[in-house]
């Protein structure tokens, strides 16, 4: 994986290297996957990459954009999309003494007033100190009232893969703000989620986010796990602080054009850009994917009108 070998190079060993006892490509998969403890998760999506049959799409037989049929005549999903769960990484982190030693930096940050060295010294990340989570009226706590309680960037972009470029897809990336700013954007510690596949931009791209948001759900309330420094089992939440990428990746993710997005940024202060963010919502009722606040974002379009751009 490192080293970017491709399937065919990787089953080319074994006749290379007849003495070494090389393992197919399938048996290192399997084990690889016995290793890790978890799989991904495999969802049917547009061909054309309109939407992830997900959350309230889940039942449709065609896509609601494009009316491209979601199956094959065997019954079959004409196109997939895999997703890989959050939860297992982020507990993995927590019992690894390494990791968990460093994902220590947010707790042992000190802010000071005046000063903006790190997106923990940022009035949103400060005010969250302050607030309840909501949902625990009966056990009431604050964000990030434990050390070790981790804090998660989201970034997207689109990109084309191939020399043509008539063909793009989107990854899903989460970054560990726990981590030292040094280290937290490293390859080896981003977390990758998913790839929105093409060959199209995303009609609905909150459709491709619901299992995220479902984890994120979860991670909200608390997840089992275990503390590799304390050696006990405790609960362990991650909060989703902030978004981001280019104007293009800005405008898919708040149903706006592009060139609204590009005002808010030229134009308004980075306070009211994060409030603006900090209002999208993902509710559990499965009723919609995203409900913004109607006076801060009063040119709400539908992801029809982002295609015309």
């Amino acid at each position: 994986m490192e080293d970017h070998l491709s399937d065919h190079t990787f089953s080319r060993f074994a006749k290379a290297f007849p003495n070494s006892g090389q393992d197919t490509l399938k048996t290192v998969k399997k084990r690889v996957q016995s290793l890790a403890g978890f799989q991904p998760v495999r969802y049917s999506c547009c061909i054309n990459s309109c939407v992830c049959f997900a959350g309230p799409y889940k039942d449709l037989t065609e896509c609601p954009n494009c009316k491209e049929s979601r199956f094959k005549a065997n019954g079959q999903p004409r196109k997939h999309y895999d997703y890989i769960p959050v939860i297992p990484r982020l507990q993995a982190m927590s019992a690894n003494s390494e990791h968990a030693k460093k994902m220590r930096y947010r707790a042992n940050h000190v802010h000071t007033p005046g000063t903006m060295k790190d997106v923990f010294d940022g009035s949103h990340y400060q005010s969250l100190l302050n607030t309840i989570v909501p949902g625990e009226e009966d056990n009431p706590f604050f964000y990030f009232s434990d050390e070790r309680d981790i804090a998660l960037g989201l970034s997207t972009d689109g990109f084309t893969p191939f020399k043509k470029r008539d063909k793009t897809c989107w990854p899903i990336i989460l970054f560990n703000y726990n981590l030292p700013p040094e280290i937290r954007f490293q390859k080896k510690y981003c977390i990758h989620v998913a790839t929105v596949p093409g060959p199209k931009k995303p009609w609905d791209w909150d459709s491709f986010c619901w299992p995220l948001i479902q984890e994120l759900l979860q991670l909200e309330q608390g997840i089992k796990a275990f503390d590799a420094i304390s050696q006990r089992l405790f609960l362990l939440h991650a909060y989703l602080i902030l978004a981001f990428g280019d104007i293009p990746a800005m405008a898919l993710i708040m149903r706006m054009r592009a060139k609204m997005v590009f005002g808010l940024v030229e134009f308004a202060t980075l306070k009211l850009f994060a409030s603006t963010l900090v209002r999208t919502m993902y509710p559990c009722d499965e009723t919609r994917f995203l409900e913004l606040h109607p006076l801060d974002t009063p040119h709400l379009i539908s992801p029809s009108a982002l295609m015309r751009d």
